[in-house]
């Protein structure tokens, strides 16, 4: 239901491309009947461990030639986003300014993995604090910046497969070598990004999940990190699919019941 709601919210202003494999494809497309633009389906091809689950998306960055926003399947729009966004080389949700978390996932990566790439280790000598992108909304103009830095992703993480064990939670290597590595490398090369949230946020991310408040007091929702697991935060979206586009709401209940889904 969030991956129609997201979808069906952002066709409402832009074309929208998922990028999935062959199974995703046949719910999403084949059986739910999204109204996606276009489809590549050729994630099947990644082969990493399970806890990595922002590999996918530097897969589909990757895949792009063109101006781009990655957006995440639980982001709900309900208005388009600023033509400056649009046109800017480097397109983030928010910068995460000074989150403790990030300072002790990257103590654990310094003591247990054998590479560090160059771009954090030299940023590190110019700033020691940990500010990050939020990756929910990731992309922009700068193709050039973009393949680059997935090359250095994909490097860090190809490198320390082997370590990756030894950490207390694997996936929280994610928030590194996706919102971290992008930060140190775009203010290396000195790059702008532009932010869509420009206010700093609580840590724990409350305003951006207040569903009671759209679409007239809000036009932005990303139900970000363990909110996915908040019953009341699943139960808003799931009515306001019903509110929206009670079609798909019932065709998704149609085919769970079916188990086809």
């Amino acid at each position: 239901m969030s991956c129609a709601f997201s979808c069906l919210k952002a066709a409402e202003f832009y074309p929208v491309e998922l990028i999935t494999d062959k199974k995703g494809k046949k719910i999403l497309i084949d059986d739910i009947g999204l109204p996606y633009t276009s489809c590549d389906d050729s994630l099947d091809i990644i082969d990493y461990p399970i806890d990595l689950w922002a590999v996918g998306k530097l897969f589909a960055y990757n895949f792009q030639n063109e101006p781009f926003i990655h957006m995440d399947n639980d982001i709900y729009i309900w208005k388009p986003f600023p033509t400056e966004m649009i046109n800017s080389p480097l397109i983030s949700q928010s910068l995460e300014e000074s989150y403790d978390f990030y300072k002790e996932i990257y103590t654990n990566i310094l003591k247990y993995f054998e590479y560090i790439p160059s771009q954090i280790l030299d940023y590190r000598k110019k700033d020691t604090k940990f500010n990050a992108v939020n990756a929910g909304l990731l992309g922009g103009n700068n193709i050039q910046f973009i393949k680059e830095y997935v090359k250095e992703a994909l490097c860090f993480i190809e490198r320390n497969l082997n370590s990756l064990n030894k950490l207390k939670d694997p996936g929280s290597f994610n928030l590194i070598f996706e919102q971290y590595l992008f930060y140190c490398m775009a203010q290396n090369k000195k790059e702008t990004i532009y932010y869509y949230l420009p206010e700093k946020m609580d840590s724990r991310f409350k305003e951006l999940v207040s569903f009671w408040t759209v679409p007239n007091q809000n036009s932005y929702i990303h139900a970000i990190a363990s909110y996915k697991k908040y019953y009341i935060i699943c139960e808003q979206m799931t009515q306001r699919l019903w509110y929206e586009y009670p079609e798909y709401y019932k065709r998704i209940h149609q085919l769970i019941n079916m188990k086809r889904i």
